[in-house]
């Protein structure tokens, strides 16, 4: 199957893993998984994804309102080009997550907004730029994690700790403080044995906003969670599989409640 064929589908393999697809479409779509084992893998992945998050937020399985269905949000907004189509993107994925969260939790959690859109496409930028550097990936190192989580508060004014994601085969790397949008960014840098990178970008946000759920986005091969607790926001990024990357935002969040 060609590239652009196999993109044309992707939809189709989402919805499948939602269980957004009737009999036929299901159908159809389990026998191009049968000729395809690497897609019917990344379905899985798709699959435990869900069910993740249904344990983690505690949410029954009910049918999506077609409102609230991403596969026809992102119909609606396919022609997008350019920044504003890699936006648009992102803004789809939030909503894959975002919405339908708040769908499932009765209306506990809200859409994606545009700062944390934003956000996740700062976070990205900053990714790619580091994650592949050898030489100078951070500016303080692991070794001196104390005064990595010291400097890095003092510099966001807000107490940050450094979450250890070791227990998920990803160990620090150091990290190093950037420019943001709003002020002053933290990028935190991990790496698993194989040399694969995932980055937590840090930015400070007014101490009485509400709490966020989890958000996703992707963008290219990029995947990224987004939340928001108490005085911070934070996106993890990196090229790995969505489950893994879930598994190991929840990690750091419940570091940094």
């Amino acid at each position: 199957m060609s590239a652009d064929q196999n993109k044309s589908i992707e939809p189709d393999l989402h919805a499948y893993a939602d269980g957004m697809l009737d009999a036929p479409a299901r159908a159809a779509v389990e026998a191009y998984l049968a000729d395809n084992p690497g897609a019917a893998e990344e379905v899985a992945g798709w699959k435990r994804q869900n069910e993740s998050l249904r344990v983690l937020y505690d949410f029954p399985a009910e049918p999506v309102p077609r409102r609230l269905d991403v596969h026809h949000i992102e119909r609606e907004i396919r022609p997008a080009t350019g920044r504003s189509g890699r936006m648009a993107a992102a803004a789809v994925l939030f909503l894959t997550l975002g919405a339908a969260i708040g769908w499932y939790g009765g209306g506990r959690f809200s859409t994606a907004q545009p700062a944390e859109i934003a956000l996740a496409d700062e976070a990205m930028k900053a990714h790619r730029v580091y994650s592949g550097e050898v030489i100078h990936p951070v500016e303080v190192w692991a070794g001196e994690k104390a005064h990595l989580k010291a400097w890095l508060s003092k510099r966001l004014d807000r107490s940050l700790a450094i979450p250890d994601l070791a227990a998920s085969g990803f160990t620090l790397v150091g990290g190093r403080l950037l420019p943001s949008a709003n002020g002053p960014a933290a990028q935190v840098m991990y790496q698993d044995e194989t040399g694969r990178r995932v980055t937590l970008y840090i930015v400070p946000v007014k101490s009485d906003r509400e709490e966020t759920s989890f958000r996703h986005a992707a963008i290219g091969p990029l995947e990224a969670f987004v939340w928001t607790d108490e005085a911070i926001s934070c996106a993890l990024v990196g090229d790995v599989p969505r489950d893994r990357l879930l598994e190991l935002a929840t990690l750091a969040y419940k570091q940094l409640e």
